[in-house]
């Protein structure tokens, strides 16, 4: 995790623009996987996803947070 408080606004757009990045990628490989038909996909792994989308959302909403906040 990085310091938010540190980072100067350019930081910050960089950063957030990497986040939605990961986001996207890890939401289109969890309907990558489960999509596939005929495979059981354990519970396990569909939290796992839940969590990961979850925490970058959050960690999204922060960072834009901070940007708005040095951009003010």
């Amino acid at each position: 995790m990085k310091d938010l408080a540190n980072m100067g606004p350019g930081e910050l757009e960089e950063y957030l623009s990497k986040l939605k990045e990961d986001l996207e990628e890890v939401e289109e490989e969890r309907m990558y996987v489960l999509g596939q038909t005929g495979l059981h996909v354990s519970a396990g792994a569909v939290k796992k996803y839940e969590t990961e989308i979850a925490a970058l959302k959050d960690r999204i909403e922060e960072v834009g947070q901070a940007l708005r906040a040095k951009q003010a």
